[in-house]
């Protein structure tokens, strides 16, 4: 009787990732040109993506308290529950860029750092991956992406560093720059969020936490 639920609740977890890696991929849209700005789709699917948070918290819950999952199954359901959570912060990290995106809309400056685009790459491809590894338990997949964090780390470190730059020699157009910095923030966090999913699989798959480097932590 459990098992059915199970299965019910990752495939809700499944349509609620993907309807994340949408808002991720269309925040983007409009940023280099003056047509087709994303906010407005991102926007829709930021409530359904929300109505399934609520839904998936409902449901686990429910499921600890009627069955009192033991084991895998009781991992299952934590794990679901807090990438669940993780989730509704990537959408709000999607609805901020396509904010600044859309602020952005075929402004010139774009084009002044064509690493962020490097970096928006890496970062959704983090995201995919994390998705896929929980779908999966591949906990080689899991850590790769937790590895790929210190890319996204270090776009950062470097976009910031050039936009102080920038903003010092034209402080004119700091307002446009400070929209690259949000931008950059944003998919430094939805890195930051991809990481926890794949850290979730990786205790879901070998019951090892690596969260903070755990796993070399010395006991006792």
């Amino acid at each position: 009787m459990l098992a059915p639920k199970i299965l019910e609740l990752k495939n809700m977890l499944m349509a609620e990732a993907s309807l994340v890696e949408k808002m991720v991929d269309l925040s983007f849209n409009g940023m280099y040109s003056q047509e087709n700005s994303s906010l407005e789709d991102v926007l829709v699917f930021e409530k359904r993506v929300n109505q399934l948070e609520i839904e998936i918290d409902e449901l686990c819950i429910s499921l600890i308290a009627l069955h009192q999952p033991e084991a895998k199954d009781l991992r299952l359901i934590l794990m679901i529950y807090r990438i669940n959570n993780d989730l509704e912060r990537l959408g709000d990290q999607a609805v901020n860029i396509a904010e600044s995106a859309q602020e952005l809309a075929g402004n010139p400056v774009v084009n002044q750092l064509p690493i962020l685009k490097n970096m928006k790459e890496v970062t959704l491809h983090m995201l995919k991956r994390s998705i896929s590894a929980f779908t999966t338990e591949d906990f080689d997949v899991a850590r790769q992406v937790c590895n790929d964090d210190n890319i996204v780390d270090d776009y950062n470190r470097e976009i910031t560093k050039s936009l102080i730059g920038m903003i010092k020699q034209t402080p004119q157009v700091s307002e446009q720059y400070l929209n690259i910095l949000r931008i950059s923030k944003n998919l430094e966090r939805i890195a930051d969020l991809s990481t926890n999913i794949a850290e979730s699989t990786v205790y879901l798959a070998q019951g090892k936490v690596i969260k903070h480097h755990a796993e070399e932590m010395p006991e006792g």
